[in-house]
């Protein structure tokens, strides 16, 4: 976790301890609107925090909402549900300000997954309304469907959507900063690294955000934060290739290219040379066996393999 993550979490946690100390009051509430309207992360960190309140079991099981409207017409913290000892609160919140931080993002994704594969696993998902989803390794979905939407979010990883047409009801995948809705289509969509990407199979799909178009069969979009959006026509049936065991990489550093390989591998993978990982490549790699698609990558550039334990992989220079 960044230094900025953790200091929000740990300013989520205080908040937490002021709203329970101070319930009713407006000024405390009026701040707290203020903080969450600073920064989208305030909120984020806001909502995981009284998840992991819940989840350890000192409100109600059910899950609360966790922002209500105020009276000057402002998102203001839900009110205390039930009076704690100040002392309670306090320790509790420590104690979630420290899973927060040490293990949270993987506590809250599991709290916020309906769908998530273990690292080497897929999975297929058959959706309420006849969709089907390839759920890549190490990955998870939300899904939120309403009569007129058809929602999901991925949280992580990469997923293939294979979409039932209802003009009715949009089919819209979100993935932090890119969003793709089908217009009768199977289409790809992956969190890999600081990547965001969509890949159209067949039909045609509607992206917003980093890049804003109408993808049709066999185009692609990737975009990455601090980075422009780059846009590509491949064969149509390299979308989601990902599917066969098999990856992509076009000009990529190999740095990048092993984040590609970590969600195919049970264990841990370390670059332990920088200019190995600078270095660029292209080709075909067979996920299938992360070591030897890990091998292929670096050993043209003079990279080695030391491999500790079956769960640690270590890449070296010459």
């Amino acid at each position: 976790m960044s230094g900025d993550a953790e200091r929000i979490s740990m300013e989520a946690a205080d908040w937490l301890v002021r709203l329970r100390e101070r319930p009713g009051d407006r000024e405390a509430a009026s701040a707290f609107a203020a903080w969450c309207d600073a920064d989208a992360a305030h909120v984020r960190a806001w909502e995981e925090m009284q998840a992991l309140f819940d989840m350890i079991g000192s409100v109600e099981a059910n899950h609360p909402d966790y922002l209500a409207p105020a009276a000057d017409g402002r998102s203001a913290p839900s009110q205390v549900r039930r009076a704690l000892p100040k002392w309670r609160v306090a320790a509790m919140a420590a104690v979630i300000a420290c899973i927060a931080v040490l293990g949270g993002p993987e506590i809250i994704l599991r709290l916020r997954a309906d769908h998530l594969t273990p690292a080497g696993g897929m999975a297929n998902v058959a959706l309420d309304d006849g969709s089907r989803v390839r759920l890549g390794p190490d990955s998870a979905i939300a899904v939120a469907y309403t009569p007129g939407h058809r929602n999901i979010r991925l949280l992580r990883g990469q997923a293939w959507f294979e979409v039932h047409p209802d003009p009715a009801r949009p089919f819209r995948v979100e993935a932090e900063g890119i969003a793709a809705t089908a217009l009768g289509t199977a289409f790809d969509v992956r969190m890999i690294g600081p990547d965001r990407s969509v890949a159209v199979g067949h039909g045609r799909v509607r992206v917003e955000g980093a890049a804003s178009s109408v993808l049709g069969a066999g185009d692609w979009v990737s975009a990455a934060s601090g980075r422009a959006a780059v846009t590509g026509h491949q064969a149509s049936d390299l979308a989601g290739i990902w599917r066969t065991g098999s990856v992509v990489i076009r000009g990529r550093t190999v740095a990048e290219a092993i984040e590609e390989l970590r969600p195919w591998y049970k264990g841990r993978i370390v670059l332990a040379d920088e200019a190995i990982g600078r270095k660029r490549v292209t080709g075909i790699f067979r996920l299938s066996d992360p070591e030897d698609a890990l091998r292929a990558l670096v050993q043209p550039h003079g990279g080695g393999i030391v491999q500790i334990t079956p769960w640690l992989m270590i890449v070296t220079g010459n």
